[in-house]
């Protein structure tokens, strides 16, 4: 840890930080407040499906703006300008969702959609920092650090919304959901704090010649257009974009899925947020393991292993009771607790490899432009996982069976792991990095 190059722990912490809105915002609190708060006079179909297609709306506009926004930071010398403007717009829209009133589902949908567009508008310009906080010898490790802390983080927020959910008194509150309302601000409170050490720490200056910025916006079309065309000129990086276009998509479309399939199938919350310490607790040392895994035996073939992994997930997960399965030490023991450990191992490997292995592949000092599309493939996918499970949602809707199209639209996600594990076969480079 003490050969890090400068600014590498402060760079990780960013991961650290943002893991309050991915933790409350994506994955836990506001998939179930949709369901039962703000959505809960809409009928179980029309309430799955207006989720996912609001998850869909945000996943879409980050895969437009991405490489326009890549483009612009490259030729303005703005990425840490950016980041940090992001992440500003990302913590307020994150405070604001505590307090829309029960019953708005729509506005709960637009604030949720400029946050979430936020944080991945401002994780465009944290990826692409990489090159800057890493060396060839250590940067799988260093972008497995950065996940690593992200999970530590979760854990961390976890245990703090478990304890809060169960004593609600603690706050003065006498429900969970104005506990899980709250949450949100302690996230937003979360992500400012810690991003403070990036904001000190990692210099970037502005580009002193850089052009206005409708002249930058002009330029970044067209410098986005020529990137394209660049990338259909490398078969390696776009064969990889092709691959990482759908295997992230099921990785995405589980993680911000997870708690609103739970419940549908039966899991309480107190079932539901153990699940995702289980994940944490996997996550923390497997994120690490991969990073230094794939600095010794190359992160592709660690990347087809998290692959194979992750359709286990999918057809274990299409198949799981919520009934219980035995004890451990007195605790009773479901199938999603297994199934977390699952995700756990690969969940935080996976994205970490897939970070580092771009940034391996790409020309350099082009970092910014090439991230934007990376962002931009990678939420172009999340368009497609939960509009997926939201459209099988209402064509196989069974209403003496309400879990079953829930449960197929789960399975139907291997699809994108097998089309994302044919792709990567081809995403050789002439020389294997």
């Amino acid at each position: 840890m003490k050969k890090l190059p400068r600014g590498a722990i402060a760079w990780a912490l960013y991961d650290w930080a943002n893991t309050g809105y991915a933790m409350v915002g994506l994955a836990l609190i506001f998939p179930q407040l949709y369901k039962g708060f703000w959505g809960a006079n809409l009928p179980a179909d029309r309430q799955t499906f207006f989720f996912n297609i609001t998850v869909s709306v945000a996943s879409l506009l980050v895969a437009v703006l991405a490489p326009i926004l890549g483009s612009v930071a490259e030729l303005g010398g703005l990425r840490k300008r950016l980041l940090l403007r992001f992440c500003v717009l990302g913590v307020c829209a994150c405070a604001c969702v505590a307090f829309i009133g029960k019953g708005y589902y729509p506005l709960a949908s637009l604030v949720y959609i400029v946050g979430t567009v936020s944080f991945y508008c401002g994780n465009i310009f944290y990826d692409s920092m990489l090159e800057k906080v890493s060396e060839a010898n250590n940067r799988h490790f260093i972008s497995g650090l950065g996940f690593s802390f992200g999970y530590t983080a979760g854990f961390c927020i976890l245990l703090v919304s478990a304890l809060l959910l169960k004593n609600p008194g603690w706050l003065g509150m006498s429900k969970d959901i104005e506990v899980s309302r709250f949450l949100f601000v302690f996230a937003a409170a979360w992500w400012a704090l810690f991003a403070l050490p990036l904001a000190l720490r990692i210099k970037e200056p502005p580009k002193p010649e850089r052009p206005q910025f409708k002249t930058m916006a002009m330029q970044g079309l067209r410098e986005t257009w020529a990137t394209l065309k660049e990338i259909f000129g490398q078969k390696h990086i776009l064969w990889f974009l092709l691959a990482y276009l759908f295997y992230i998509d099921g990785v995405n479309t589980i993680i911000t899925t997870a708690s609103n399939y739970g419940t549908t199938i039966g899991f309480t919350q107190a079932q539901i947020i153990t699940a995702f310490f289980v994940v944490q607790v996997f996550g923390v040392p497997c994120a690490v393991v991969f990073g230094l895994l794939g600095q010794r035996f190359g992160p592709r073939r660690l990347i087809f292993c998290a692959i194979v992994i992750y359709l286990g997930v999918t057809a274990y997960g299409a198949t799981i009771s919520a009934q219980p399965i035995g004890k451990l030490f007195g605790m009773e023991i479901y199938e999603m607790y297994l199934l977390a450990a699952l995700i756990g191992l690969v969940q935080g490997g996976v994205q970490a490899l897939s970070r580092s292995y771009f940034t391996s592949i790409i020309p350099p000092g082009k970092n910014v432009a090439y991230f934007g599309f990376y962002s931009m493939i990678g939420k172009s996918a999340a368009v497609l996982g939960p509009l997926l499970m939201g459209l099988v949602a209402l064509l196989f809707n069974d209403p003496a069976r309400p879990d079953f199209s829930t449960r197929l639209g789960m399975g139907s996600v291997s699809l994108l792991f097998i089309i994302g594990a044919l792709f990567l076969t081809k995403a050789r480079p002439e020389r294997e990095v």
